[in-house]
């Protein structure tokens, strides 16, 4: 083959691998099945986004989302030798906290990691009352 043949050929080939690309990699529906793996707002660094979410972050982030970084904070808050992950500050109140602290528009750069360090550490003050 010489030419426009040779050309025709290259263009066909190519024509039925860009046809077929898409189809490679499918699993069928598969991906229907499975759960889909939420995680908090902001950079995600490590699996983690406890150390750079921020109030701008929070407000944009669905209630599911903002959850997920709730627990993720306290994981990497937590003492790796602690027996239990528990902490003072339940995640409904962290979740009271952010929501309360996060509501100007000025706290765009807020870290979510220092609120939560600061109300877990007067957690047990609050209730004790």
């Amino acid at each position: 083959m010489t030419g426009p043949a040779r050309s025709r050929g290259a263009l066909l080939v190519l024509l039925a691998a860009a046809l077929a690309l898409p189809a490679c990699g499918s699993d069928s529906g598969a991906a229907k099945d499975k759960p889909v793996d939420i995680t908090g707002v902001g950079l995600v660094r490590n699996n983690s986004t406890a150390q750079f979410a921020n109030c701008g972050d929070w407000r944009r982030g669905t209630p599911e989302q903002r959850y997920k970084t709730i627990e993720d904070i306290r994981g990497q808050l937590t003492p790796q030798r602690s027996e239990t992950a528990a902490s003072d500050l339940s995640d409904d109140a962290a979740y009271a906290v952010f929501q309360h602290a996060c509501k100007a528009d000025f706290t765009d750069k807020l870290r979510l990691y220092k609120l939560y360090a600061h109300a877990q550490a007067f957690a047990v003050l609050s209730e004790a009352r």
